[in-house]
């Protein structure tokens, strides 16, 4: 209320009609502007009482807010929200606010194919003017509302493009490992041709040894090139509510076969109920495959025992998978996640490094623990979207 409209407010019964009337067509245009003006915010604007009764609420609110009920002034706001989550913020601020100061928080909500992120602040403020209807209306909640999604993806993308700062030293990788198989099928193809020169003709069988080396270096090739595109290409990171056990699950219906074949028992020790998380499912068993392979590779040779075990810690759900293989020492796992750095014959370098860069997308971490001739495990830690956390103790109550 403007300064003018109080102080004749605070001398109406000395106002003419005519100045009455003045003084309410004055408070109609400010009604006015101040409507339009809120109807054109981007952000969604909220004032309720300490009751949740909605007083002021725009368009925008609606647009942003989990409704299962038309939101009107006049309504109560926890009869028309859809969320439980967000309801929860708005009781906790409706009995706290005025005692624990400004409140703001982000909830993430699965809309079509992407995930869509509001942030809410909450702070209060109190009426000049002595409550009309009841004492409730003296003490104001203001809630601004925001739609966050484009600032969640343009960090995503900032993200990437430091990631990507780093490609000079991946490219010249490249180039040193493309050599070796290109100087290996060059040396091959010289002795085909001598020894084509010494005969005249080459059955299979007489080049099948240089056919059979140049294949497996094509084949190298073919890998680095994969795993470099890989590496250099933006991620193109969809991020669902997905099922972390359903996912694995998945990944090892494919993947058995060519373990069992490897001698591998496998022991799932899956926590049955996880909050679902935001990731992408294809990137997800890409990184996971990658770690399995790493196993497998680990225990060529020998009898072997992989274990995949799931489990909710209440900000994270850590997913872990172990072997019994011939492990790493120090010097190994301080350089396991570098580029181009291997310990195998015919590795690229690149399998462990791509895992560390989905873990990365998916804002989680990812922890080794090996020791030389006892095996490894490889734990990754994905934060639990507040909305989740919430349903899941609901249903822990239930």
């Amino acid at each position: 209320m403007s300064k003018f409209f109080h102080r004749a407010f605070n001398k109406i019964e000395k106002l003419s009609i005519e100045e009455i009337k003045t003084l309410v067509r004055y408070q109609a245009s400010e009604n006015e502007l101040l409507s339009r003006t809120l109807q054109a915010l981007e952000v969604g604007i909220l004032v309720t009482n300490t009751n949740g009764r909605v007083l002021v609420c725009n368009e925008s609110l609606k647009r942003l807010l989990p409704l299962g009920r038309k939101l009107t002034e006049g309504t109560t706001l926890r009869y028309v929200l859809a969320d439980a989550d967000v309801e929860e913020f708005f009781e906790t601020a409706t009995a706290t606010l005025m005692q624990t100061g400004d409140m703001h928080r982000e909830f993430h909500f699965q809309h079509g194919e992407v995930v869509r992120s509001i942030e809410i602040v909450a702070s209060w403020f109190e009426s000049h003017l002595e409550p009309v209807f009841s004492k409730d209306d003296k003490q104001r909640l203001l809630y601004i509302v925001r739609d966050v999604s484009e600032n969640k993806r343009q960090e995503a993308r900032l993200h990437r493009s430091e990631s990507l700062a780093s490609l000079t030293t991946v490219a010249a990788g490249v180039a040193h490992e493309i050599k070796n198989p290109l100087a290996s099928i060059g040396i091959h193809l010289q002795l085909m041709r001598k020894a084509f020169e010494r005969k005249h003709s080459l059955t299979l069988k007489d080049a099948a040894r240089y056919l059979d080396i140049i294949d497996e270096e094509i084949e190298r090739l073919n890998g680095i090139v994969v795993d470099f595109l890989f590496a250099v290409r933006p991620m193109d990171v969809r991020l669902r509510f997905e099922s972390l056990n359903k996912i694995i699950e998945d990944l090892f219906a494919f993947i058995t076969p060519e373990l069992t074949q490897q001698d591998i028992s496998v022991t799932m020790e899956l926590e049955e109920y996880l909050p679902k998380l935001r990731m992408d499912e294809n990137l997800l068993k890409q990184a996971l495959l990658n770690i399995i392979k790493n196993a497998m590779s680990a225990m060529e040779g020998r009898k072997g025992e992989l274990t995949v075990s799931t489990k909710n810690e209440g900000d994270t759900v850590d997913l872990t998978i172990s072997d019994t293989g011939k492990g790493m020492d120090e010097a190994t796992m301080s350089k396991m996640f570098e580029p181009y750095f291997t310990t195998k014959a015919s590795g690229s370098g690149l399998g462990l490094t791509m895992v560390f860069k989905v873990v990365k997308e998916h804002q989680g971490e990812i922890l080794v623990n090996s020791v030389a001739g006892k095996g490894a495990s490889f734990s990754i830690k994905f934060p639990v979207p507040t909305t989740q956390r919430r349903a899941l103790e609901a249903f822990g109550d239930r």
